[in-house]
This record gives C-alpha cells, structure tokens and sequence, in this order.
C-alpha cells in the first residue's frame, strides 16, 4: 500500500500544483472569470482517468493468471520508463513553475486552449498512476485503491496548504526531492519487471538491472547540482 500512497502523492501533487500555478497566472492576468475552465478541464480529466482505469482493470481481470503475471511485469518496465521520462523531464525543465506559466500565458486568451492545458495535465498524471496501478494488479484492489486515495487526498491537501498560505513554492525542489524517490522505485520497478520476463530469480541479476538504471537516472538527475556544489566549492 505504501508504494501506491507515495506514487499517487506524487501524481497528485503534480497535478495539483499545476492547476494552481495555472490559476495564480490568470488570477495575475486579470483573467479570474476563467477559473471556471480551468474547473471543467480538471474534471474532466479526473474523469477520463477514472474511465481508463476502470477499463484497464476490468480487462486485467478477464485475462488469465500467466497472462497476468506477464501484464504485470510489463507495466513494471512501462512505469520504470515513465519515470525516466519524467526524470529527462525534469533535467530539461529546471524552471517547472516559469514553463507551466509560459504555457498558461499563452494559452489565457482561449477558452478551449486553457480546458485542454488543464485537461491534458490532469489525464497525464492520471494515466501515470494508472500504470503504477497495474504493476500491482495481483494485490488486494482494496489496498491498492486505499493507498491511492490517501495519497491523492494528502497532495490535495499539501497544495491547498502551499497555496493558502505565505510558502514560497520552488516547485524544481519538490520535484527533485520527489525525483529521487522515484528513482529507487523505478529501478526496483524495473529490476523486478526484467528478472520476471526472463524467469529468473537470480538476486544478483535483480541487483544489477537495478544498477543499471539508478546509477545514469541518479547521474541526469543530480549531475547539474554536483556541477554547481563543484563549482561553489572551487
């Protein structure tokens, strides 16, 4: 459970931030009347979520045990990549909160444009989760869907309080902080995704694919802020 209650946090506080960094920009653009929009977007992509995930469940359930052991162990590697993704993401966005404002800017003189920024951020982050979901599909649903609500009600909740409240927010921070975490989860993901494809059950094979993806997701991750500690230092 406490996998699914750290990865949906995560999911959830990214999606959360990233409405409310949208709706501080139009509240500073004088554009509060399309709060409502943004609304709707946010919505609808809780749903759109919510939709997909229920197919992908119903569907895991209607398969075969093997074949669930095999979609499990899929989902483990295709969760591992989206945390590489999202690490590759991270490196080259340094500024997170400048870029979703730039976008939001952009976006502000159109009402579909800015129901499509909000929709696509929420039902991004929802897939994620979905796919973090399913490399648990042979546990309890019940403690899956636990974990998942409690995390995403905690990042509702820590959004709401950064927000409300005088909190300078260095969303690069958070995110890397967050990032870090991530990386010993996706090479865990990852290592046991590889050592279940290839029937194996060797340790040491489980150690070193899980060396083979924390050590360059650590080294792109952090490589930036060694290089300014190194340079401070100097």
């Amino acid at each position: 459970m406490l996998d699914s209650l750290f990865l949906s946090f995560r999911e959830g506080l990214e999606a959360a931030l990233i409405i409310g960094i949208i709706l501080a920009t139009l509240s500073q653009l004088n554009r509060k009347h399309l709060a409502k929009v943004v609304g709707f977007g946010t919505i609808a992509g809780v749903i759109g979520s919510l939709i997909l995930g229920w197919g992908l469940f119903t569907f895991a359930q209607s398969i075969s045990h093997e074949a669930e052991e095999i979609m499990e162990a899929v989902m483990r590697i295709v969760a591992a990549g989206l945390i590489a993704y999202f690490i590759l993401w991270l490196h080259r966005n340094q500024q997170v909160a400048g870029k979703i404002k730039g976008q939001t800017e952009k976006s502000s003189t159109s009402k579909i444009g800015l129901f499509l920024l909000a929709f696509l951020s929420v039902i991004r982050e929802g897939m994620e989760l979905m796919v973090f979901n399913m490399t648990k599909i042979s546990e309890s649903a019940g403690t899956v869907a636990l974990g998942s609500i409690i995390g995403i009600v905690a990042a509702a909740l820590v959004a709401y309080v950064i927000f409300k409240t005088t909190i300078k927010l260095n969303l690069s921070l958070i995110f890397k902080a967050l990032g870090l975490i991530l990386v010993f989860l996706g090479g865990e993901m990852f290592a046991e995704g590889i050592v279940e494809l290839l029937e194996t059950h060797s340790e040491a094979m489980e150690i070193l694919f899980l060396a083979v993806f924390i050590v360059p997701a650590l080294f792109i991750l952090l490589k930036d802020d060694v290089a300014r500690f190194t340079k401070k230092a100097a």
